[in-house]
Order: structure tokens, then sequence, then C-alpha cells
């Protein structure tokens, strides 16, 4: 589980990530990238219902989106809040695999 330091939860916030923030594109997911006043990430996961209508698959996407963030937190730049926005469902069934390289990719982009 991802630490409560590491975590957006206003709204607001969230919607200044995505308004005022520099995006990265891959073939599955947006990740928004915006520098904060604190000195560690904050994370939003944000897997809407046209990726999959069923509420079970959305949620899986999320736990292992959720858990890459978590195994990479510390070798990420620091002081940034991060929105992370999943266009389509990748290959079903999920497997941690086949996100991590993506992912992984598009933290590097962080700057």
């Amino acid at each position: 589980m991802l630490a409560n330091i590491n975590r957006l939860r206003k709204d607001w916030e969230i919607k200044k990530v995505f308004k005022d923030g520099k995006k990265t594109l891959s073939d599955n997911f947006t990740l928004c990238y915006l520098p904060n006043r604190f000195g560690y990430n904050r994370f939003a996961i944000v897997v809407g219902t046209k990726v999959s209508k069923l509420s079970t698959r959305r949620n899986a996407l999320k736990r292992r989106m959720r858990e890459i963030v978590r195994q990479s937190v510390q070798t990420m730049p620091q002081g940034f809040d991060i929105a992370l926005l999943a266009h389509k469902l990748p290959n079903w069934p999920l497997k941690l695999d086949n996100i991590k390289p993506e992912l992984s990719e598009l933290f590097k982009k962080i700057k």
C-alpha cells in the first residue's frame, strides 16, 4: 500500500495536476506531473469506466499500478505531484510484468 504522505487526496489538487502539469504519454497510460513545495512525491491513480465497464478489472489495474508506484517511489526524482491516467486496459489477465516496463519508462521522463 502507498503511504499516506504519498497520496493526492483532494479533487482540486488532482485537477490542478491535469490542468497545469506536464504530460507524458505511452500506449496505455498518461502521466501528468507538476512540481510541489514538498520534498516528496504525491500520486493519484485514475482508471475511468471507459477503460472497462467492470469494476473488478478497473480495481485490479489500480492495485497493480499502485504496487508499481510503491516499488518505484524511492528511485524517482522527488518533489512532484503525479497523476497516472489509464487509457485502455492492457491485455487481460493483468500481470505486473506487462505493465511495469511501460510505467517505468514514463517515470524516467519526469524532470
